[in-house]
């Protein structure tokens, strides 16, 4: 059992963190979640706090696309509080793309009144702390974010707590359905929950779009069973 712990995503995780020692950054705000204490692999689901986030962009490729708006909604006690909720622009008005606008909607006047980049990602990484960072494919969210800190801070890939509902419900169709050819997008996969249907491609629908799934998720892993964070975040890695 206890070389199982040690090579649990986790433990590997935390020995990443442990080696992660950056001293020198005016952007303290983006390395304190990365000295955080890790979930003990004992903890449950339902003890932690969870911050679910969702970015849109005019595209994928964070060398040559840009971040528009951020949305993140708070999952505690199992309860998402929209008290919290955060929405923000970032004052990129002339980095719209047409093709990008058609699909979230952003525009440059919706733009212009946003924060810079830096006053939203030190405002991100203030609220973050220690609680467990959420996304539907993480592989978007964690590019542009690591890319960031790459480009202005000169700092390496930065060893966060990520939770991947995408990957999750990826496990689910291939290791419990029994079948591959699912649609794993938001919408798609909350259908299959019976969740409603919202308009998607706004980070803050985005975002408690993907905090509702997150619950139904820990509800069909569970089954009503107290069951621990390591087993969540174990399955919730790419394979």
């Amino acid at each position: 059992m206890a070389l199982l712990d040690y090579f649990h995503p986790l433990s590997v995780l935390k020995r990443q963190r442990e080696s992660f020692l950056i001293k020198d950054s005016s952007m303290q705000s983006l390395l304190k979640p990365t000295k955080a204490e890790l979930p003990e692999l004992k903890a449950l689901c339902k003890d932690l706090t969870y911050v679910v986030l969702d970015i849109e962009t005019t595209g994928f490729d964070p060398v040559d696309d840009d971040i528009l708006s951020m949305g993140w909604v708070v999952i505690n006690n199992q309860q998402i509080d929209l008290a919290n909720c955060q929405h923000l622009y970032i004052k990129n008005c002339d980095k719209v793309k047409p093709e990008s606008a058609v699909i979230n909607h952003i525009t440059p006047q919706m733009l212009d009144n946003g924060i810079s980049l830096h006053e939203a990602m030190n405002y991100f990484f203030t609220q973050l702390g220690d609680r467990v960072l959420v996304a539907h494919g993480s592989v978007i969210e964690s590019g542009f974010i690591n890319y960031y800190a790459k480009k202005y801070w000169q700092l390496p890939t930065l060893p966060l707590l990520w939770l991947d509902t995408l990957c999750l419900e990826k496990h689910f169709a291939t290791a419990i359905d029994h079948y591959s050819d699912v649609d794993l997008t938001l919408a798609g996969t909350r259908k299959r929950y019976g969740l409603p249907e919202y308009n998607s491609h706004n980070a803050l629908v985005d975002a408690l779009g993907a905090a509702e799934l997150l619950l139904a998720q820990q509800k069909r892993l569970s089954r009503g069973s107290r069951d621990s964070f390591a087993r969540l975040y174990r399955l919730s890695q790419k394979k």
